[in-house]
């Protein structure tokens, strides 16, 4: 059930993220690559407070820098391996499929299949594990 709320939750702030990164460009001005990194960490910013108080909550719940710097890092890190996985999976996948649409979208569900683990892992086994101590398997 966890897993289920920690893919809605990126799910949704990989959506705002790109839908404020480009609103910032197009509307703003703003260079893209600065609208990218102001949008990652406004939404990395409020997944934190979503895990902190909800996804992860426990009795000692409270705003901590340290895990928000954890959350921003985790992120970082399943962005890494996102695309670790696309330049890993990219020639097998080439040899199996001609360059089309189907090509590139079975590659990049793969990579963000990756990443979505990666971080999940990260944020519930380190960055929030003093949460999940206790909890029944089904919480987990």
């Amino acid at each position: 059930m966890r897993f289920l709320r920690f893919t809605a939750i990126s799910g949704i702030g990989l959506v705002v993220d790109i839908v404020m990164a480009l609103f910032m460009h197009r509307v703003a001005g703003v260079p893209l690559w600065l609208s990218a990194t102001l949008s990652f960490l406004a939404v990395g910013a409020c997944n934190y407070l979503l895990f902190e108080f909800w996804l992860f909550r426990s009795d000692n719940s409270a705003v901590s820098m340290r895990r928000l710097a954890g959350v921003l890092l985790s992120a970082a890190c399943a962005g890494g391996a996102r695309i670790a996985t696309i330049v890993a999976i990219e020639p097998f996948v080439d040899a199996a499929f001609t360059a089309s649409w189907l090509r590139d979208t079975l590659i990049l569900l793969a990579g963000a299949s990756v990443s979505l683990t990666v971080n999940f892992v990260i944020n519930s086994r380190i960055v929030f594990k003093r949460n999940t101590q206790g909890l029944p398997p089904e919480e987990l």
